[in-house]
Formats: C-alpha cells, structure tokens, sequence
C-alpha cells in the first residue's frame, strides 16, 4: 500500500480569530488615549509630566506585539501536511496509523478550556480540554472549517481549507477507508 504524502492549506482565518486581534488592537488604542488623557490632563500646582514616552509605551506596546504574534501564529498555521502517512504540524509529528477516527466538527471549541497556547491572536494553537472531547491539541485558523483526528492516547483538531479532502487523505493514511 502506497503510504500518503499531501500538503494542506489552513482555512482562511475566521471571525474568532479577526475578533481577538480587534479586540487587543482596541485595548491597545484604548490603552494610548487613556494615557494621552490622563498624561494631559492640567493639574492645578502640578507642572506637566515630562514622561508623556514612557506613559504612551506600555499601552502601545499592546499593538506592537499584538501585530506580529498575528503574523507570525498565522505563518505557522498556514499549512500543515501528512508525510508518509504521519501528520506534520509545525515542528509536531503524529504518525497516522492507530488514528481510530477522522471527523468534522464544527463545535470542536465549544465549551473547550485552553489549558496552554494561543486562544485566537493569527491562529488558535495550543492545548485545549472540553468535557465533550477531553483533552486536545488544536492547530485551526477557522473552527468552523475543524476536522478532529482521535487515536486512543490523544486528539488533534485542525482546520484545512478542504476539509472533505483532507477527512479523505488521513483516513487513508490511517487504514480507516
């Protein structure tokens, strides 16, 4: 049997993952014009603080880190590929033979606990834990687009821009079609 060699593309990035750099954009801009006003703001028998640098950086920073996590979490999910028959995600290898199960799952995060990792600033990585599933890994641009590999010891969640594919590719990497 010929084993299977494929690369993936990532499903484009979904709303959870736009909402969550919206949402440290905002508090970073909202961080700046606090500072700004409280910075600013005449203080009767108080001269200006001359520190208006060092009171702007720390919200500011905010953005500054906030925009590269963005790309580089979504660099690192961009695609993902099985390799002889073993699941190469980043730096992560799971060989695909003893995998029980390949399905779609659109709720893979719902009701889900991040444990450790990033929860959706370029990508949602990471290790997750859900009374539904247990415990898992997810490497997903856009749940909704989410295909779960199940083998007794351990679950991953991905999200490829074909699902219907990739199901097709891992089950027969698997022996499971």
């Amino acid at each position: 049997m010929a084993s299977v060699t494929e690369t993936f593309p990532s499903a484009p990035r979904g709303r959870r993952v736009y909402l969550a750099m919206l949402l440290a954009m905002g508090a970073g801009l909202a961080g700046v014009v606090v500072s700004l006003a409280v910075t600013l703001t005449p203080r009767p028998g108080h001269s200006q603080p001359k520190q208006i640098v060092a009171v702007l950086l720390a919200p500011a920073l905010t953005i500054l880190v906030a925009v590269p996590t963005f790309l580089v979490e979504g660099a690192k999910t961009a695609q993902f590929k099985i390799e002889d028959d073993v699941l190469v995600l980043a730096q992560k290898r799971y060989p695909l033979a003893g995998a029980t199960e390949v399905i779609r799952d659109r709720e893979v995060l719902k009701g889900a606990c991040k444990v450790w990792g990033n929860g959706g600033l370029g990508a949602i990585r990471g290790k997750y834990r859900s009374k539904r599933i247990g415990k898992f890994e997810a490497f997903l641009t856009d749940p909704d687009h989410a295909v779960v590999v199940r083998w007794p010891d351990r679950v991953v969640a991905v999200s490829p821009a074909d699902p219907e594919f990739f199901i097709y590719s891992a089950r027969k990497a698997a022996g499971l079609s």
